[in-house]
């Protein structure tokens, strides 16, 4: 059953065009280690400065393999805090596409 994560959170005011630098480092370090890459989105209505990244997976396990990855790689985690989100912004829900 393939499955979408939706990754949602607020980028610090003034701080849009380092959220756009660190996750083009994102990607490319997520491209290189073999990673999910996220399709990015970046709100045009609701809440200013939201943003929302896209992951797709086949099913439940790849998706929870992927999150034991990352909790484990400290280049990840440095590069992910660069985005600059909000403290306590982020939210995570987990669809199953039909």
């Amino acid at each position: 059953m393939p499955i979408e994560v939706h990754v949602q959170g607020r980028v610090k005011v003034g701080h849009l065009a380092d959220f756009y630098d660190a996750v083009k480092t994102y990607q490319e370090y997520a491209k290189s280690q073999g990673y999910r890459l996220p399709k990015v989105l970046f709100g045009l209505s609701g809440d200013m400065n939201t943003v929302r990244l896209v992951y797709h997976y086949e099913d439940l396990n790849a998706y929870e393999s992927h999150e034991v990855r990352t909790l484990t790689d400290r280049a990840y985690a440095e590069i992910a805090e660069q985005m600059g989100f909000v403290d306590g912004s982020l939210h995570y829900a987990v669809y199953r596409i039909l």
